[in-house]
């Protein structure tokens, strides 16, 4: 993986602002979009809700949208103030507004995906092997 691919290549501080490419996004988004198919019990023994879930879905749902519209950099950032908008596009550049708490929990979230299909199963649903996967996932909290 490249280091401009996952972190700020001008701190590599996990806290601050992130990037990734779409690519990169776009293996994260195939797991995330199976988080409908997962049991409660799957989302809930990683300390979330299904409304984590839905939260999480419907966020990079808006980043999938925003990529198709032209963006090329996905940004991650910490909330800077209460009631911040979510995800923030222009034409090159989506943010998404988040905690890094936030970005620990759909890491576990999405982790959770990848052990219940399993490595066959992940690679049908999402065309990419398991170790791809869980470097993109974890690439959301370098």
């Amino acid at each position: 993986m490249n280091s401009s691919d996952a972190t700020n290549p001008a701190t590599g501080d996990p806290g601050e602002t992130m990037e990734m490419v779409p690519e990169r996004f776009g293996v994260v988004f195939q797991v995330a979009k199976e988080l409908p198919n997962v049991s409660d019990q799957v989302v809930e023994s990683q300390g979330c809700t299904r409304g984590d879930a839905d939260e999480l879905l419907g966020i990079f749902r808006l980043v999938r949208a925003a990529i198709r519209e032209g963006a090329t950099r996905v940004r991650f950032r910490p909330v800077s103030r209460s009631g911040e908008e979510r995800v923030l596009a222009d034409r090159a550049v989506v943010e998404v507004v988040a905690a890094r708490d936030d970005r620990v929990k759909w890491c576990r979230m999405l982790e959770a995906v990848c052990a219940s299909l399993g490595p066959e199963e992940l690679y049908l649903r999402s065309g990419y092997r398991e170790a791809e996967v869980r470097e993109a996932i974890g690439s959301l909290v370098q």
